[in-house]
């Protein structure tokens, strides 16, 4: 296996350490309200589909595997010219720009959400669920009769919106509910202002609430929580649907507001209440958290139908597709 990655890239640290094959290109994103960065993609985009294509050559892969970000784009394109199987991954309801200008050239486009089909009329559709990691597939305890313990979750980079309602809400939630204990990813950027909240509380309230700006053992955060508090990303609703935890999502407002209707089909299944990021605010977000707390009925029926939206079994399916496409290679390259 070989991976294909932006150089400079935060994953590129990341893969890196975990000690798997990396390669890099010279691409960046572009934001099409400032022309430049459209500019400056088209630019780079010739440059990086050379690229692309010796490291296929050398590599020869059987099967080239698109994680439909903009990073793709080159490697996808220099596939296609190699006539190498490709495979796209898909993980948002509303599929991102670079999913629908490779489909055509997919030979499958793996999809988390059956409404994705729709949106990709010219390509073959298997909805497959969105893989997630090992560590996320092995389950997660039962849970108790009351939610007593809330993960906020916002993201690698946290999410200033749930940040705030939360510190603004988070002495009044820890004083009325005695027994909740609250754990907080915040981000690097928050993290001064969050710590120095928690650390105004009384010694009591405090060490009810865990911050930090990263959890790199996400899995058992994720299975020791209750009730998760997060934004509405393809990965994180994946994660924890797998687990079978309810959900408060507010989704993220920009890029194309993709993640509202990541959240829909959750919401309509009665596995998470959703927060719009306007209203986001410490009264609301107190609100839904107690409604919860205080109704288990409720809290478990959301559980329920979490869990049975779930689908642990994503990654086999994508990696079936892999192996059956693979078994379809060798076409002798476009020069």
């Amino acid at each position: 296996m070989l991976l294909v990655g932006r150089r400079g890239g935060v994953a590129e640290a990341l893969v890196e350490r975990a000690g798997i094959p990396l390669e890099t290109l010279e691409i960046r994103g572009l934001d099409l309200s400032r022309p430049a960065t459209l500019a400056g993609f088209a630019l780079r985009l010739p440059r990086a589909v050379r690229a692309a294509r010796r490291t296929i050559r050398r590599f020869r892969p059987d099967v080239v595997v698109g994680a439909a970000g903009y990073v793709s784009v080159p490697v996808v394109l220099a596939a296609r010219r190699e006539r190498v199987p490709i495979l796209l991954l898909e993980q948002n309801a509303r599929p991102g720009r670079a999913t629908r200008l490779l489909a055509r050239s997919a030979a499958a486009v793996a999809v988390s959400f059956a409404e994705s089909a729709s949106k990709l009329p010219a390509a073959r559709v298997e909805v497959t669920g969105n893989p997630i990691r090992t560590e996320f597939r092995s389950g997660a305890p039962a849970l108790g009769e009351r939610c007593t313990r809330v993960l906020v979750w916002g993201g690698s980079q946290g999410a200033r919106r749930i940040n705030l309602a939360l510190t603004g809400c988070v002495p009044a939630l820890l004083a009325s509910h005695p027994d909740l204990r609250i754990v907080h990813q915040c981000g690097q950027l928050d993290e001064p202002e969050i710590r120095a909240a928690q650390q105004a509380l009384s010694a009591e309230l405090g060490q009810r609430w865990e911050v930090s700006a990263f959890f790199v053992d996400a899995a058992p955060r994720i299975a020791w929580a209750e009730l998760v508090v997060m934004r509405a990303g393809g990965s994180s609703l994946a994660e924890v649907s797998a687990a079978g935890r309810p959900m408060v999502l507010v989704p993220y407002p920009h890029a194309g507001d993709h993640q509202r209707h990541n959240a829909a089909p959750y919401v309509r299944g009665g596995a998470a209440v959703l927060i719009p990021d306007a209203e986001c605010d410490a009264p609301r977000l107190r609100r839904e958290i107690e409604r919860l707390l205080d109704d288990p009925s409720r809290w478990r029926q959301m559980a329920a139908r979490s869990r049975s939206m779930g689908r642990p079994g994503a990654t086999a399916r994508a990696a079936d597709l892999v192996r059956e496409l693979g078994t379809h290679s060798g076409a002798a390259p476009d020069r």
